[in-house]
């Protein structure tokens, strides 16, 4: 076991002890290369990566759930695995938060995760979630919980959120400001008319008309609570029957543009994507209590984050194609292509903590908050 290299992540070292970096890693290596959560198909690669075939894959397994009964309630820990994961992304640059949830069963389990990312360029990476244990929307109280503890350990001020509809709420735009977090969201089809009929000028029907009929970008300030917004509406360019114009609230100006950034936000779904049925199946887990499927979580998202960063200095070089209506995509995602040149490094877990050295930045990136 590489113990003097262990021993470099000082911050988990000194806190957890080398046991628990050792675990938590080498469990990270092995979803990187069975890409599942499935602990069961974990062990079966243990003897491959330490090089050691006398003991059986039963024993890794036990070693796997002693991991997670000691660390389950270790809040801490969770944590400072999702510090590494800024950590690991020091260079890169954000400016936009985006926040969705994600959810499926499995059995008689639910699993919901409401997931805040940041986007580096046109990759989301998640910070922080929650794991709701149900199905369904989430409430107002649950997404100012996850903030408020988000907002402990990161420096989120200054940022833009983008949400989808399920994310409104007066009391929630006003949690936002006064976090000094922008945003711009998207509402449904009526959506505080009243504050729009209220406000000098167009109804609200008079500017849907307008957008819809003269496929016209329209905005107005209103005033919620005491506070100024400007809702703006524009012609979906999907033409989606029931959907031909869509809707959203900032408080910021520009309007036009700022709402512009919201094509963005779609990128937390290719996220979940790679997360599930493009990475690391994550709808595999299958840990009880939250607690353990939240650690779990942690150690995927590592994961996630280590193939973006390896790419990520190469993302130029992926080739793109043009498609007949003129677009043009990369050939790969930049998660696919840092997935494809980890994977050889994963070969053996001295190699994996060696290069792995290399990625984390002994300093932390100013999005994290020196919290003692």
């Amino acid at each position: 076991m590489p113990t003097p290299q262990l021993r470099k992540f000082t911050a988990l070292y000194d806190n957890y002890g080398l046991g628990a970096v050792r675990n938590l890693h080498l469990i990270v290596q092995l979803i990187l290369i069975a890409r599942t959560v499935n602990l069961w198909k974990l062990k079966d690669y243990v003897a491959m990566v330490l090089g050691n075939t006398d003991v059986q894959p039963h024993s890794h397994y036990r070693r796997f759930a002693r991991f997670f009964l000691d660390w389950q309630d270790k809040a801490d820990f969770q944590l400072d695995v999702q510090r590494q994961i800024s950590r690991s992304l020091r260079r890169l640059r954000f400016t936009h938060l985006l926040l969705d949830g994600t959810s499926w069963r499995r059995g008689d389990q639910k699993y919901h995760y409401m997931v805040l990312s940041v986007l580096a360029g046109t990759v989301a990476i998640p910070i922080y979630w929650k794991q709701l244990s149900k199905i369904g929307s989430s409430s107002q109280a649950e997404r100012e919980e996850l903030f408020g503890e988000a907002i402990k350990y990161f420096d989120l001020s200054g940022m833009t959120l983008l949400a989808d509809r399920e994310y409104i709420g007066k009391k929630w735009f006003n949690y936002l400001r006064e976090n000094k977090i922008n945003f711009v969201i998207r509402l449904r089809f009526g959506n505080y008319f009243e504050a729009v009929d209220a406000a000098p000028g167009k109804t609200y029907q008079e500017m849907y008309d307008r957008c819809f009929h003269n496929n016209k970008f329209v905005r107005k300030q209103i005033i919620l609570e005491g506070k100024a917004y400007y809702l703006s509406m524009r012609p979906n360019p999907k033409r989606t029957p029931g959907e031909e114009v869509i809707m959203f609230l900032t408080p910021i100006r520009p309007v036009r543009k700022t709402v512009d950034q919201y094509v963005k936000r779609w990128r937390i779904e290719c996220l979940f994507f790679h997360l599930k049925s493009n990475g690391f199946n994550l709808e595999a887990i299958n840990l009880q209590p939250p607690q353990k499927s939240n650690l779990l979580m942690s150690l995927v998202c590592l994961a996630y984050a280590l193939t973006i960063r390896c790419a990520w200095k190469i993302k130029s070089t992926i080739r793109r194609i043009q498609f007949a209506d003129g677009s043009i995509y990369p050939a790969e995602s930049i998660f696919r292509k840092g997935l494809s040149i980890i994977t050889p490094l994963c070969s053996s877990f001295p190699k994996f903590i060696t290069y792995i050295i290399t990625l984390i930045q002994p300093d932390d990136p100013p999005i994290l908050k020196n919290v003692q």
